[in-house]
């Protein structure tokens, strides 16, 4: 700690998006947890919440921490909220935040408490069941081989834009029942909602491109929600319109585009992210890499080890309801506060040697899927997609080295979502 560079202070420099802290903010979050594990930001207007055993309380109680803002300022919703509060927005874009706004007034799953997070959650269980999951399977695999078949041979790969991006939107895809012909539009939606996640400063021009992708998506699926109550199909969206419960009502459509747009970040963008942290080590760790190899059941716990150490999502956003204190910081009711998994992941007070990959230790939880009343319905749907992603490319490739010197690889401009743009990697043919 003597040797780190960064303050408490510099909190400030990671939500503006700078590179560096970007890259590795791992340093800074060790900083957090010994210093001021409880902090508020004025950038955020948020109260940082940064050690393991903190983040812990604050799940386990949805009814003083409430997650009505689960989404927190840097969001789609939230870049709405702004665009209505400035008198000079452009009358476009006020009318496609409006829409946007309208929509969010049925909140789901993620941002809401008991009893209405329950009854959703309840009414979508079954699109999430062990069996729907275990009858993904083989079209996991099957999209796994045929990505890896269309590289292999050459040797290289730009491993993000060839197979990262192209599994989970696939999957996620095949799930909502989306035909091939619309996968370039799928990802464009994709790229629409996550480009306001954790992202701050958007100029008005990149706040355009996001609503009108976002304006497209609901429309589209608006469409696809009427055709299914008409002409039911094997899919996600067929299950949630479908979906009943004795004595509550069925979802409304808000409700199914609100659930959409969810299934669409979390199961697409987090799973491309952790697909290629997961790489980017086993190319610098080429000893880990034949490990692994040699010893396929050690693929669960790598998998879960690198969900740990590099969360997908490093934190999540909840509002205090009344007057509270978390640790020994007085956190006055209506207060925003950002949960950073990222660094209670790497609490050395809840994990042994937290930093390093440990694929024989028997861990505490990690809260990269979050717990309790908010644990991720997709879990096992990433966990699916990592384990068969990282079996059939250990099986198939060898010597996975990375292509280009470690410092030019990018991340994306994200406090909240972490993930590399790109990973080019070179390999032989196993």
């Amino acid at each position: 700690m003597a040797d780190c560079p960064y303050t408490p202070a510099d909190l400030s420099r990671l939500i503006e998006g700078d590179p560096g802290l970007v890259r590795c903010p791992f340093p800074l979050y060790d900083v957090l947890r010994e210093q001021a594990p409880v902090v508020h930001s004025e950038r955020l207007n948020a109260f940082v919440v940064s050690r393991y055993a903190d983040v812990i309380e604050i799940l386990r109680d949805p009814v003083t921490f409430s997650s009505a803002m689960a989404s927190g300022p840097s969001s789609v919703t939230g870049l709405a909220r702004q665009i209505i509060a400035d008198p000079d927005s452009p009358q476009r874009l006020r009318a496609q935040a409006q829409r946007r706004l309208k929509i969010a007034e049925s909140p789901v799953l993620l941002f809401t408490d008991p009893p209405l997070h329950r009854r959703q959650r309840t009414l979508v269980s079954a699109a999430f069941s062990p069996k729907r999951v275990k009858q993904l399977e083989p079209d996991v695999r099957r999209v796994t081989g045929e990505l890896i078949d269309a590289f292999i041979a050459d040797g290289t790969v730009e491993l993000v834009s060839q197979f990262s991006i192209q599994l989970p939107m696939t999957v996620i895809a095949v799930l909502l029942g989306v035909p091939p012909a619309e996968m370039a539009t799928f990802k464009r939606w994709s790229n629409a909602f996550t480009a306001g996640v954790g992202a701050v400063g958007q100029s008005e021009d990149q706040i355009a491109t996001i609503f009108e992708e976002v304006d497209t998506f609901y429309s589209y699926f608006t469409e696809q929600v009427e055709r299914r109550r008409t002409d039911p199909q094997d899919d996600l969206l067929t299950d949630l319109v479908g979906a009943r419960m004795d004595g509550e009502a069925p979802l409304a459509l808000d409700e199914i585009l609100q659930m959409l747009v969810q299934f669409l970040v979390a199961g697409n963008e987090t799973t491309t992210n952790s697909i290629t942290t997961l790489m980017l080590r086993l190319a610098q760790e080429p000893d880990l890499a034949r490990r692994v190899r040699d010893n396929p059941a050690l693929v669960e716990p790598l998998v879960e080890e690198m969900l740990r150490v590099e969360a997908p999502v490093q934190g999540m956003f909840r509002v205090s309801t009344a007057d509270t204190t978390v640790g020994d910081v007085a956190v006055p009711a209506g207060s925003l506060l950002w949960l950073v998994y990222g660094s209670a992941n790497r609490d050395p007070d809840a994990f042994e040697h937290a930093d390093a990959l440990d694929l024989d230790a028997e861990r505490a939880p990690h809260l990269t899927f979050a717990r309790f009343e908010h644990f991720c319905l997709g879990a096992s749907i990433a966990r699916l997609e990592l384990r068969i992603a990282t079996e059939l490319l250990l099986e198939r490739l060898d010597d996975i080295r990375l292509a280009c010197p470690p410092e030019d690889l990018t991340y994306h401009r994200s406090f909240v979502l972490r993930g590399l743009a790109g990973l080019p990697l070179t390999f032989t043919e196993r």
